[in-house]
């Protein structure tokens, strides 16, 4: 039992911050030949640009994001190789043609297969990033409710302030799905996440590291919905404060606050306060992208791009 919850944990382990990277071993170590080897010295002087590309392809595959991957593509890279070894003596000149082209379509799959493998950790992590700031909406609404706030008043809150509180908070967690849901209708694929330096594109060059991809978007979903946050906690102020009147809350906390039961009439508009909250939140996350692009103005590194849009 003990074992399998092992297997498991280590199963979501790697799932959300990828395979554990094994020792590093050189080509030649996987096909057992030396560096110094006739064998593969013959490749190298017939493939030599070939050839390490496929070896930096093979350090980066064992930096693989799934463990499937990682091995599918060593395997691939070393039978590649093995079967270049063999072709380099051959002196029949279209035949090494045919070999040469196979190596390089070997070489460029397994690019396309560690940049999809890339594109999967950016994907994973931004989805991480987004999820923990949703889970954490309703966690800080509920601490904060219950715990924080009565505490820091050394009192029990009255109806009037139990209800605004409410309200501000639900707009707050509002915030954080209204920017969940901006960045997921702009996201059209996953590749969109991967930011490579001026003039790194096409299959020709090494994919970039996927951990530090998922690590980079799980703070880029992270901030986003902080972003929503502050977006939705500042849009409450200025309604509630008077300051922006085209909105007006279904009913206020005062008259909610009855020293009777509550009528039918005062439940719905309990009821619609918070959904008016909510909206006001969500359509207040939804221009998390334009706040963001406010504190990313000016910045020197315009070549990547937004990485979410």
């Amino acid at each position: 039992m003990g074992a399998q919850r092992t297997r498991r944990v280590r199963r979501i382990g790697e799932w959300l911050a990828g395979a554990a990277v094994p020792e590093a071993r050189t080509l030649s170590d996987a096909l057992g030949l030396a560096d110094n080897s006739p064998d593969l010295q013959r490749l190298w002087r017939w493939q030599p640009q070939q050839l390490d590309r496929i070896e930096q392809l093979y350090a980066a595959a064992q930096r693989a994001f799934e463990r499937r991957t990682r091995d599918d593509v060593c395997r691939t890279l070393e039978q590649a190789v093995r079967g270049g070894v063999r072709m380099a003596s051959v002196e029949h000149a279209e035949t090494r043609a045919a070999a040469a082209e196979r190596l390089k379509d070997e070489a460029d799959a397994a690019a396309r297969r560690l940049d999809a493998d890339a594109a999967l950790a950016s994907g994973r992590g931004l989805n991480t990033g987004l999820a923990f700031g949703m889970v954490l909406s309703p966690v800080v609404l509920a601490f904060a409710v219950g715990e924080a706030v009565p505490a820091l008043f050394h009192a029990k809150l009255a109806c009037p302030e139990q209800l605004s509180l409410m309200h501000a908070l639900v707009c707050f967690a509002g915030g954080a799905l209204g920017a969940v849901f901006s960045v997921i209708v702009r996201l059209r694929n996953a590749y969109q996440l991967m930011r490579r330096a001026p003039g790194r594109g096409g299959v020709q060059n090494i994919p970039p590291d996927p951990r530090q991809l998922a690590q980079i978007m799980r703070q880029e979903g992270w901030y986003r919905v902080v972003v929503g946050w502050f977006l939705a906690t500042s849009l409450f102020l200025l309604i509630n404060g008077g300051v922006l009147t085209i909105f007006a809350p279904p009913a206020t906390p005062a008259g909610l606050c009855a020293a009777g039961p509550l009528s039918l009439a005062a439940h719905e508009a309990l009821i619609k306060a918070f959904f008016f909250w909510g909206t006001i939140g969500f359509l207040a996350g939804l221009n998390e992208r334009w706040a963001y692009g406010l504190l990313r103005r000016g910045g020197g590194d315009r070549h990547t791009g937004d990485a979410a849009s």
